[in-house]
């Protein structure tokens, strides 16, 4: 008999545990997790937005390297016709001698 009224005893005991997890902690519980989880959903959002903006700015850095490398070309071709300008007036304007001395 004392078997019978224990696990009676321990049934009901647990059963009132059982209600009072669900009434009191669970919510709680419950509450944290969506939290939880609306915080990593918005750290996935801004990441792919970081991701989408950081190949937004590899492209414009791509095209202003592809704009400066064709300034410097014609830089550099300006720079050569100029010199080569100059050589051919300064060799028309005076013939080189050589003084012995």
């Amino acid at each position: 008999m004392d078997f019978n009224a224990t696990l009676i005893c321990e049934t009901i005991s647990f059963a009132i545990l059982i209600w009072f997890c669900v009434h009191f902690i669970w919510p709680y519980l419950n509450k944290a997790i969506e939290e939880r989880q609306l915080k990593i959903a918005e750290g996935l959002n801004a990441a792919e937005r970081a991701h989408a903006d950081l190949k937004d700015a590899d492209a414009k850095v791509q095209a202003e390297i592809k704009q400066a490398r064709l300034q410097a070309s014609e830089i550099i071709d300006k720079a050569q016709q100029q010199a080569n300008q100059i050589n051919s007036r300064r060799r028309a304007a005076k013939p080189c001698t050589r003084s012995t001395g």
